[in-house]
């Protein structure tokens, strides 16, 4: 179930960023600005997701073996936690404002190599 939890996490996120690799890549289309529109959505289904998945990983009931596995991965993990957490709280404050801000745009490069470390 934590690897579920972990990839299915992974997905949204990947969904969530796909928007912006389209229209970078030139393959924007009118037809996937359903994707745009909804992708705060996703990103706060990623963030519960992946919450979930890390509340999971960090029960003790998992065996000694996967407890030492765990506690390799648990800073990287609580860190990339955080980027996301700070990514969607920056979009969110910014999200009705006149002039957008695009700090959270410049920490979702970090988030992505932190997501490929911890993976």
């Amino acid at each position: 179930m934590v690897e579920f939890l972990g990839w299915l996490g992974l997905l949204l996120l990947i969904g969530t960023l796909m928007p912006f690799f389209l229209r970078r890549l030139h393959l924007w289309q009118r037809e996937v600005t359903f994707l745009a529109r909804i992708h705060h959505y996703l990103a706060l289904t990623c963030l519960v997701v992946l919450t979930l998945h890390g509340l999971w990983a960090l029960n003790g009931r998992r065996g000694w073996g996967a407890w030492i596995h765990v506690k390799a991965e648990m800073i990287s993990g609580v860190l990339t936690w955080s980027i996301l957490l700070a990514v969607c709280m920056l979009a969110l404050t910014s999200l009705r404002q006149k002039r957008f801000s695009r700090t959270h745009c410049w920490l979702v490069g970090l988030l992505v190599l932190l997501v490929f470390y911890h993976i």
